[in-house]
């Protein structure tokens, strides 16, 4: 004959490991004091073009350089697909 012993339910088993889970962060952000950590070191990915543009030479510059980092983007792309 099989022994019955206290067997939780699923639910109750979801909440204490939600629960561990909870004090685990709340833990590590207060040895952290509270600082949450950053979520990416790149802070700005922006590339300054041309700060105030002020002819049309200055925007077929600016046309160009977007033209060039667009044409490096996709052949790295391209590279990594085709091996």
């Amino acid at each position: 004959m099989l022994e019955q012993g206290y067997r939780p339910s699923i639910r109750r088993l979801q909440l204490d490991f939600a629960a561990r889970v909870a004090r685990k962060v709340m833990l590590e952000r207060r040895e952290r004091g509270g600082k949450r950590p950053p979520k990416s070191k790149i802070t700005d990915n922006s590339e300054p073009w041309l700060e105030n543009p002020g002819s049309v030479e200055d925007f077929l510059e600016i046309s160009r350089r977007i033209k060039a980092s667009k044409e490096r983007w996709l052949s790295r792309f391209n590279n990594s697909s085709t091996n």
